[in-house]
């Protein structure tokens, strides 16, 4: 069982009441989730009683292999990275999970952490929900129940995204669509990723990845900064990645 869901069940037993500042909190924060969108005040404050918020401090294991509880975590705050490891023994990151996403271990939305790890990249304020606890708010509030396809339908989108690029041959253009795509996600030209956490994701190592931005700077394609990949010219960066999928698609 996930620790935080143990913590979760014994908050929930015996924790005292929240003073109203901090069932204000609680609320604001459950309301910027798409999942709960379209619920009324009473039918918030129904949500807020029946779910318990946990910090993550940075390098926390949320989620590892193993774990058989059915639960899946809101993330509201902070990064989380979603990850495995290879039978080399190399971190593959599978997703970051920015506030909104939603991730866990829950057989009937979809969701499967079998095989991998969440650890908080930074400092995260996760809400953990129990099975039991979803298949209450579904039947409750059949909108929780749209919101949460609508989710999962983004995830697999994503998901083959990902898929795509791993099929491209080159490493520029394989660099170029995961900026393209993390640039289309957060919708800003400034992403915040370390190429440690760029080369996990695309399952090589660090030099690699950091040669081939070195390029791409080069080229004016991109800027490197301090964790930080700014976007100059997106136009060059997709050029990249069509020549590659056309070369592929070439007998």
């Amino acid at each position: 069982m996930s620790p935080l869901f143990r913590r979760r069940k014994k908050s929930r037993d015996k924790s005292a009441p929240l003073s109203p500042d901090d069932v204000s909190l609680k609320l604001g924060l459950l309301r910027a989730a798409d999942l709960f969108q379209d619920l009324d005040d009473s039918q918030m404050d129904h949500v807020q009683k029946i779910t318990v918020m946990t910090q993550c401090q940075r390098g926390r294991l949320v989620y590892s292999p193993g774990e058989q509880a059915e639960v899946l975590f809101l993330l509201k705050k902070g990064r989380v990275n979603l990850y495995r490891i290879t039978p080399e023994g190399k971190r593959l990151i599978t997703a970051v999970a920015d506030p909104g996403t939603l991730f866990g271990n829950m057989a009937f939305t979809g969701s499967s952490m079998a095989e991998n790890f969440a650890e908080a990249q930074e400092d995260s304020l996760v809400c953990v929900m129990s099975r039991h606890d979803l298949e209450m708010l579904i039947r409750e509030y059949p909108s929780v129940g749209i919101r949460l396809v609508d989710n999962l339908s983004t995830r697999m989108r994503e998901l083959e995204d990902r898929l795509e690029e791993g099929l491209l041959r080159d490493m520029r253009s394989r660099v170029a669509a995961t900026l393209l795509r993390l640039y289309e996600h957060h919708g800003s030209k400034e992403i915040a990723i370390t190429h440690q956490e760029l080369a996990d994701s695309l399952g090589t190592y660090r030099e690699t990845v950091s040669h081939t931005l070195g390029q791409l700077q080069d080229e004016g394609c991109v800027r490197l900064g301090r964790a930080r990949i700014e976007i100059r010219d997106a136009a060059a960066l997709a050029e990249l990645v069509d020549k590659d999928v056309s070369a592929a698609k070439s007998p």
